[in-house]
């Protein structure tokens, strides 16, 4: 059986990016990677190894599997960074990387699990495994450029794609003659994020002021950890590098974390407050929730055929203004909490967790000591939870949402104690008796079940 130092010379292995960062379209990425994996083939090279990810690494091993046909002592080898690699995936990159797993000749997870430097350690034990590198790089820093680096470090010849290089040349050569404008924080962030998934141009302009309140919203919706690492490296200008020093992690995670952000800001709901500014972004966002609502109290009264008006007014209140209570410490909350569930009884077919709108829900918890939730960690979430911004509802727009509902007289007495705002509506004795609540209203960046700022 061949060794290693005899195998080696003949391996080749890819590295780039993901479609969304490449700049030139998937044919012409297509047909560079074909021009260098049949140099390598005239050069001796039959073994292909590719690192399984969307865009270059699996066009790239398409491109070997199709070459098989005239070339059949070609191998390819796919290392996924572990297993489940595309579990999240859409269905149509999940059925490429599957039917590339599935035609391989060897399939290698050079991880066991997820880690923050899995990606990484998949670079580098291509690299480790290859004496040549076919890189399609875009020119900026990231995973395929430190892995190029390594390779070189390793004495691994490199050959790689600057993707309009002599385009891009001009365009530095221009830069060193007329500095960019730097813009300040938050709005240096559009240029990251995106400008023609926003405002369908690439071009940036002067934000309105009711644009940057609503950059700033989207922003403040961001996990604690995304919004810190942005505001550091966007708003002191600093590299990866140190944003990993600053928040204890590496480069490459540091990276992964920002472009998650980047990705979340560029996502419709978010883009529509920057793009259409706060207030009419905002107002369209209340129409649809209170439509929406209508929809959920018709769900909760089937299930709960006893609700009164009280218990209408009582859901419609926490749909639209959330937890409505005066939070205590989370000290308190978990005392309180913990009091409250040392009498309940466990009931595992009791619902977990029941929409009350789109931006809150209830945890039942009942269930939830039936599933084994912390305490600490339901507590933790509920205060969380009072310092979401709410959407811009009032106590007036509880009382006319229930009153177009049912215009009867029990309704509109039963919606009047809602204008009175020293009170927060409860739960009529025979709903009590007969449903026994006992929940706690969560804001829907909770959904998940875990302390949101504690993910990575």
């Amino acid at each position: 059986m061949p060794s290693e130092s005899e195998l080696r010379p003949h391996r080749c292995c890819f590295l780039g990016h993901r479609p969304e960062k490449l700049d030139q379209s998937p044919e012409e990425v297509r047909a560079w990677l074909e021009e260098q994996i049949d140099s390598a083939i005239a050069d001796g090279y039959t073994t292909f190894i590719s690192g399984c990810a969307m865009g270059v690494d699996i066009w790239a091993g398409q491109i070997v599997l199709r070459k098989k046909a005239t070339h059949p002592a070609l191998r390819l080898i796919a290392a996924t960074p572990w297993p489940g690699f595309a579990g999240r995936w859409n269905d149509e990159w999940r059925r490429q990387y599957n039917g590339l797993l599935k035609n391989a000749d060897l399939v290698i997870n050079v991880c066991d699990h997820y880690h923050d430097d899995v990606f990484r350690q998949r670079n580098e034990w291509m690299v480790n495994h290859s004496s040549r590198v076919i890189a399609f790089w875009n020119g900026t820093p990231g995973g395929t450029k430190d892995a190029m680096d390594y390779a070189k470090k390793q004495g691994v010849r490199v050959v790689a794609s600057l993707p309009g290089g002599e385009n891009r040349l001009k365009r530095e050569h221009k830069a060193e003659a007329t500095p960019p404008r730097r813009l300040p924080f938050p709005d240096n962030l559009l240029t990251e994020t995106g400008l023609s998934a926003i405002f369908g141009e690439a071009k940036y302009t002067e934000l309105s002021p009711d644009q940057r309140k609503g950059l700033a919203y989207s922003i403040g919706l961001l996990p604690r950890k995304e919004r810190a690492l942005l505001e550091y490296r966007y708003g002191e200008r600093r590299t990866l590098q140190e944003c990993g020093e600053r928040f204890g992690f590496s480069r490459q995670r540091a990276h992964q974390i920002s472009e998650r952000a980047l990705r979340t800001l560029r996502s419709p709901a978010r883009a529509a407050f920057i793009r259409d500014g706060y207030e009419k972004a905002e107002l369209a966002l209340r129409i649809k929730c209170a439509e929406q609502m209508k929809k959920i109290l018709c769900a909760q009264q089937k299930r709960r055929p006893l609700m009164n008006e009280e218990d209408v007014v009582k859901l419609v209140f926490q749909g639209m203004l959330g937890v409505g209570h005066l939070i205590p410490s989370e000290e308190q909350a978990l005392e309180q909490l913990r009091a409250e569930m040392s009498g309940l009884a466990p009931d595992a077919d009791e619902p977990l967790t029941e929409k009350v709108s789109p931006q809150w829900f209830r945890l039942n918890l009942r269930a939830a000591k039936a599933k084994g939730l912390a305490e600490a960690d339901i507590a933790c979430m509920f205060c969380r939870s009072a310092g979401r911004e709410p959407l811009a509802f009032t106590r007036q727009n509880v009382y006319n949402f229930c009153v177009k509902l049912d215009g009867s007289d029990r309704m509109k007495a039963a919606a009047e104690k809602v204008l009175d705002g020293s009170r927060l509506p409860a739960h009529s004795e025979q709903y009590r008796e007969a449903y026994r609540p006992a929940y706690r209203v969560l804001h829907f960046d909770f959904r998940k079940l875990r302390r949101e700022e504690d993910e990575d």
